[in-house]
């Protein structure tokens, strides 16, 4: 996905797949009050985890949320951790060097984010808000980059979800940085097949200040236990470089 031939920033598709999971992984339904039900544990924390990739990039994550005793299903506060680690390449020009250089990028990330969940009718909304660490090291070393290095700042996340009719649902989810000035929004359009699996559309915009993107495709989602699986997929890429490809991802998610 890199502006392939002139300054590339790095992937910044491989921490968005890390918030696309965070973001999205909670998925209230009406029906999962049943939950609080006597027969069964209320559920207090939730966990995730997962993968994505691109043609040049990958990433993995995991993290949790914890509602401080109460059910996730409920109103409250909450605090969300979140680690990621993930590798990528990119070809740019080098000073001293003829023709484009191949830029290999290693990336760290956590976040600590502090929130409430509101949740009126159809309507679910959570919002976050905290700190973020992220590292990139590149070899050789890419002086045209500015997202290089280590910063801290501090963040935002939104997440909105509204039951519609029986069967259906949108989601729109959002997260802004001022590590790299990096952003990321996400819609879904999903339907509930049957009682396990769901099934959609996906789009959305991300970027930071080297780099702006998007990408649409589609998802399916399972529950198989007390665990759900995410797969998702289509293409994504650098639309002011005209720079597209194919994107995958899977995602775990568990509450207990």
């Amino acid at each position: 996905m890199g502006r392939f031939g002139q300054k590339s920033p790095h992937h910044i598709w491989c921490a968005a797949a890390a918030l696309s999971a965070v973001l999205s992984a909670a998925v209230p339904r009406a029906q999962a009050d049943g939950h609080a039900r006597g027969d069964q544990a209320v559920p207090r924390i939730e966990i995730f985890s997962g993968m994505g990739f691109t043609q040049n990039s990958m990433f993995g994550y995991g993290g949790a949320v914890w509602a401080f005793g109460a059910s996730v299903e409920a109103p409250g506060p909450r605090v969300k951790a979140l680690t990621g680690f993930g590798a990528y390449d990119y070809n740019s020009a080098l000073p001293g060097v003829a023709g484009p250089v191949n830029f290999d990028g290693d990336v760290a990330l956590a976040q600590l984010l502090g929130g409430y969940q509101w949740r009126r009718g159809e309507w679910t909304v959570k919002a976050y808000a905290g700190v973020g660490f992220e590292t990139h090291d590149l070899s050789p070393n890419d002086p045209a980059n500015t997202v290089n290095g280590s910063e801290f700042g501090v963040m935002g996340q939104l997440e909105l979800w509204r039951n519609l009719g029986e069967a259906g649902w949108l989601s729109l989810d959002a997260s802004y940085g001022d590590v790299f000035a990096s952003y990321w929004t996400q819609l879904r359009l999903g339907r509930r097949l049957n009682t396990r699996i769901s099934a959609g559309l996906e789009t959305g915009a991300l970027g930071n200040q080297e780099y702006d993107a998007g990408r649409a495709g589609g998802f399916l989602r399972t529950r198989l236990g007390g665990v759900e699986l995410t797969l998702s997929g289509g293409v994504s890429g650098d639309y002011l470089a005209e720079d597209f490809g194919a994107y995958a991802a899977f995602g775990l998610y568990r509450k207990f």
